[in-house]
């Protein structure tokens, strides 16, 4: 069940104040037994004209997530404690009934626009936000082949993230060899405080001993027990950019960009990692009025963070490349489109589990990692549009193997064939 308000229109006769108010509550049950979600977004944005040529936007957003019956990954298990494939109905929930993972989020927001008499345009944005997670979770792990007996999984989470946001920068076209090209330049600046609290000693009264089969997800809630690990992080980001689009031809068309990343976290974890370059190009060249050709190459730099190796420190950053090349269409005057690509992703330091870890040998520390050479090679089709007046198509095929320097298959739980279909009329 779902209401919804939305409201907006001119606040002044002139329309230079405009404003849009949104209220929205949902209340949703689930083919999983015992499992409900209910969702309440509240959405408030005001632009005021304060010239013809300057815009400011401010608004703000309030989201709750309230689930009941939430299991650890909303699947159940496969195979029983001595390796037997095992059976439950679609609708099984191991979770239990008082388990849960609430969510919430509040955000503030400003933008100052500008339009140049030059065609230049400026822009600076601001964010601050925070997004919480309330989540004591219990759901049965896999039975006892013989008795058909299980444990329930406890542990409980909770935490708050605290982040400011500031992005400024500015965009438009430039003369070069007789040719007009645009620009962007920019900067952008972020912090960020997480704290939370993790709960991993949970104190059965009772016993931990459950009927797995003919579960219905009642149960005696377990006592939390002594707090098992605390973080407090700050996360501090800094980046200047500049991007180029060079109009070489009518048809061939260069893109060149870089970007410059500080990243730094102090607190119960230390990293630093700063002044990386991850630059990137991309060429397109239109083959004809409906069909274009692209290449693509960029660098990859991901900072570590939530990786953690066996000495509880953080892997090093995922570093690498990404190659595509591809063909866009759009055709019957742009109510069809349709693409065709080929990547790869070349990565030296991709963070995989590290099964040599004995899980909960270090406090806190619940699964470790370590960094391995990997390469993704992938193609995939998209063709969207209106087939009929009303009637809209969007589908994909997408395949894509990853593998380790040894050729064994890595991330074997990402599908290699997805194939999406969405239609409406």
């Amino acid at each position: 069940y779902r209401s919804e308000v939305d409201v907006s229109g001119p606040l002044t006769e002139s329309g230079n104040v405009r404003g849009r108010a949104v209220a929205a509550y949902q209340d949703k049950h689930s083919f999983l037994d015992h499992y409900q979600r209910q969702t309440a977004v509240y959405y408030g944005i005001l632009e005021f004209d304060l010239s013809p040529d300057t815009l400011l936007t401010v608004g703000a957003d309030y989201q709750d997530s309230d689930p009941q019956g939430s299991s650890w990954s909303g699947s159940a298990a496969l195979y029983d404690l001595s390796g037997n494939r095992i059976s439950t109905p679609r609708s099984f929930n191991n979770g239990a009934k008082f388990s849960f993972w609430a969510q919430y989020t509040r955000t503030g927001f400003a933008t100052l626009e500008h339009e140049f008499a030059n065609g230049w345009v400026g822009k600076t944005q601001y964010n601050h936000q925070i997004n919480g997670y309330d989540a004591p979770l219990s759901a049965l792990l896999s039975p006892n082949a013989t008795t058909g007996k299980a444990m329930m999984l406890t542990r409980a989470y909770y935490g708050e993230t605290t982040s400011d946001t500031g992005d400024l920068y500015a965009t438009g076209p430039f003369s070069l060899f007789g040719r007009e090209h645009e620009l962007v330049v920019g900067t952008s600046v972020s912090r960020s405080r997480w704290t939370g609290k993790d709960y991993s000693a949970a104190v059965h009264v009772n016993g931990n001993s459950h009927d797995y089969f003919p579960w219905d997800g009642d149960a005696a809630e377990p006592g939390r027990g002594p707090m098992t690990n605390y973080n407090d992080e700050t996360t501090r980001q800094s980046a200047g950019y500049v991007t180029a689009r060079f109009n070489v031809t009518d048809d061939l068309h260069l893109m060149l960009g870089t970007r410059v990343n500080n990243f730094e976290v102090t607190g119960t974890s230390q990293v630093k990692d700063t002044g990386k370059v991850v630059p990137y190009a991309g060429l397109t060249y239109d083959l004809n009025d409906y069909l274009s050709a692209y290449a693509s190459y960029t660098e990859i730099h991901l900072p570590p963070r939530e990786y953690r190796d066996l000495n509880n420190k953080p892997v090093e950053p995922d570093e690498g490349q990404n190659y595509e090349i591809g063909l866009k269409g759009e055709f019957f005057d742009g109510r069809l489109n349709a693409s065709l690509a080929y990547f790869e992703i070349h990565e030296d330091n991709r963070a995989v589990s590290d099964d040599s870890y004995v899980s909960e040998t270090i406090p806190g520390l619940y699964g470790a990692y370590k960094g391995v050479e990997s390469k993704t090679k992938g193609y995939e089709a998209e063709i969207s549009g209106e087939l009929a007046p009303g009637w809209q198509l969007q589908a994909g095929y997408t395949h894509k193997i990853m593998r380790d320097k040894q050729g064994e298959k890595l991330s074997t739980w990402e599908p290699e064939d997805q194939l999406n279909l969405y239609t409406s009329y």
